[in-house]
């Protein structure tokens, strides 16, 4: 059974969300998970394909099933994984999904509303931090209880990259993206250090090996998530799904991690003049957020700030015009 017998909903089963059952399924986190999809028999199939794997002993008996937004009632999280379709190429700029989704968006927030504003959400369709703003923003939604997964996953491939480098394992760096999970993240290097060894220091520990320059770094990193994009004909999933599972983890067991994700940051945060969601360091508990923490950044990292976050601002600008037009209809 699942530790404290916590239930979760998945809305959208799509390579994402099929992709983090399975990965739940495997940490025994929850007793019962509900799956929600636009495609029922979807969720459906999906759903008795796990259920047919508890057959085996290695295997926790699960409570999986397809059903209803009135299922998640009484979720205690609820994964938004959701996402238009498309038939053709799908758009490698999370921005340009902006205008697709907010049809998504609407039909998930209604139905998720109706029934419950105490489950915790955690965001991963793109653009998450736009949408994730906009659950709190245009639905009402306690700001405490949404969030996106941010760059828990940029800061992984970042912690990758940095460990490539030099040839070491990837859990010895310390360090993360902030801002958007996109275009305009960039590499908090004066955090990022190897084992307590500043990052502007290594040179003087791995001898032979070039140092690493921010600007080349923070490419390098951004770039990496369209390299997977191209190779896997449109889709991310394997890793991202590792990222839910280490979020969901924190959440259900109230272990207080602090982790890289998207909060909604008020007006005032690093003087910035509007409210927008993004990426700092947070602590993650049973109940959310628990705080996120405005740590010092150089000048260099500052300015980068800014511009993450008015292209955000920019998305969530859009996305409120598009939700409002939409809503018209």
């Amino acid at each position: 059974m699942a530790i404290y017998g916590q239930k979760l909903g998945i809305v959208g089963v799509g390579f994402v969300g099929s992709k983090i059952l399975s990965n739940v399924l495997a940490a025994n986190l929850f007793s019962e998970i509900v799956l929600i999809d636009e495609k029922k028999e979807k969720a459906a199939g999906e759903a008795l394909d796990e259920r047919h794997a508890m057959g085996l002993g290695s295997t926790q008996h699960v409570k999986v099933y397809a059903g209803e937004y009135s299922d998640l009632a009484d979720a205690d999280v609820i994964v938004v994984a959701a996402t238009h379709i498309y038939e053709d190429e799908i758009p490698a700029e999370r921005q340009d999904l902006l205008l697709d989704n907010i049809p998504v968006l609407d039909d998930v927030m209604s139905g998720i509303s109706q029934h419950t504003r105490e489950a915790i959400l955690v965001f991963i369709s793109n653009p998450v931090d736009t949408l994730a703003h906009l659950a709190v923003t245009e639905y009402h939604y306690p700001k405490e209880r949404v969030l996106s997964t941010g760059t828990m996953l940029d800061s992984a491939r970042l912690r990758y990259a940095v460990a490539e480098h030099y040839g070491i394992d990837p859990k010895s760096v310390t360090g993360y993206m902030l801002g958007e999970h996109g275009m305009s993240s960039f590499a908090a290097c004066s955090h990022l250090n190897v084992q307590g060894i500043p990052f502007d220091q290594l040179s003087d520990y791995f001898e032979g090996i070039s140092p690493l320059d921010v600007d080349q770094l923070t490419e390098e990193v951004v770039q990496s998530a369209y390299d997977v994009f191209m190779d896997k004909a449109g889709v991310t999933d394997a890793a991202i799904a590792r990222v839910a599972v280490e979020l969901l983890t924190t959440i259900v067991l109230d272990q207080e991690t602090i982790l890289p994700v998207g909060t909604f940051c008020g007006q005032g945060i690093y003087d910035l003049d509007q409210a927008v969601t993004f990426s700092l360091p947070a602590q993650i508990g049973r109940q959310g957020v628990v705080r996120t923490f405005q740590i010092p950044l150089n000048e260099w990292e500052k300015e980068k700030l800014v511009q993450s976050v008015a292209v955000i601002d920019q998305s969530i600008r859009f996305g409120r015009e598009k939700l409002q037009d939409y809503r018209k209809q």
